[in-house]
């Protein structure tokens, strides 16, 4: 799942936004330094992703991809997916898109956790442009592909093939998130009670 897939779920499961948001960005097993309820979004986004990557629908999903995009499939399916949530994001939540979105970012600006690296200009970026409801158009999608490429400094290129692959099989996409989303809102939601 990417960022607007784990703020959602963390909406819909009452954990925090930020501390979903932030699993991309926190290293390693050792981040008792944040505040408990950062700490509980860092878990639920890891056990959101554990859920994802073995669930057999998205398993399925990967074994259609070509050889030479199947290496990066996971990252293509997952920003895809805020695309296909984006898009069906009625079918899922009552409240719009732009107020959970707009919940998160004053969650950023009115949190201060120590987290270094990547996700200082991260913060900047999100709350100087908005730039999640980019996702609503695949033209959002696109311009990801191309910077993740660029932070890999173009070792491995993928966005456009992905565009062309993504144009071409956008029903199988789509229907494999309408399958599975419902699993994963369910999974996170156990979580957070247990």
């Amino acid at each position: 799942m990417n960022y607007i897939a784990h703020i959602h779920l963390a909406h819909l499961s009452s954990s925090s936004m930020l501390g979903n948001f932030l699993g991309d960005f926190v290293k390693g097993s050792s981040f008792e330094h944040l505040p408990d309820h950062i700490q509980s979004g860092v878990r639920l986004h890891r056990a959101v992703d554990s859920f994802t990557d073995a669930h057999p629908i998205i398993q399925n999903l990967r074994t259609a991809f070509p050889t030479d995009l199947r290496r990066m499939s996971g990252v293509i399916i997952d920003i895809y997916f805020d695309h296909l949530l984006c898009t069906h994001w009625q079918r899922f939540n009552s409240q719009a898109l732009e107020a959970v979105l707009n919940a998160f970012y004053n969650e950023v600006a009115d949190t201060n956790v120590p987290v270094e690296g990547r996700f200082v200009a991260v913060k900047q970026g999100l709350l100087n442009y908005r730039w999640l409801a980019d996702y609503q158009h695949r033209d959002g999608c696109i311009r990801a592909y191309f910077q993740i490429e660029k932070r890999l400094n173009h070792k491995i290129t993928f966005a456009e093939k992905a565009n062309r692959f993504l144009l071409s099989h956008h029903d199988v996409f789509e229907t494999a998130f309408l399958e599975f989303y419902p699993h994963v809102i369910e999974h996170s939601q156990n979580q957070t009670k247990a």
